[in-house]
């Protein structure tokens, strides 16, 4: 759950067809795209986000514990990744969508 219990995180820790999300297709390069961790409002259990990877299995992921502040991964081959809420992007007085694409700072180690 996310700090303030507002989302629940879940997490794929295997690639299945039935995660596949997409294949890009670059010239004869094709790359499937799998959903990896998903976000879910908790009081009417809508998806509010879908994480994407082409390479990643998650291991472990969890909310940071201040709200607000992102999520982190670990994925099975031991890289950690983590998603920050960039707040430079909002509008004020506006409420935004829960990690939009445009708000998120990814970092991989």
């Amino acid at each position: 759950f996310s700090p303030t219990s507002e989302h629940i995180l879940l997490a794929y820790g295997r690639r299945h067809g039935s995660l596949l999300k997409t294949i890009v297709i670059d010239g004869e390069t094709t790359l499937p795209i799998y959903t990896v961790l998903e976000v879910y409002r908790v009081s009417d259990l809508e998806l509010v986000r879908v994480l994407p990877s082409a390479e990643d299995e998650v291991n472990v992921a969890c909310f940071h514990p201040f709200p607000g502040s992102g999520l982190v991964y670990g994925t099975k081959e031991g890289k950690l990744r983590v998603f920050q809420f960039d707040r430079a992007h909002t509008v004020k007085g506006t409420r935004s969508v829960y990690f939009p694409e445009e708000n998120i700072v990814g970092a991989s180690q």
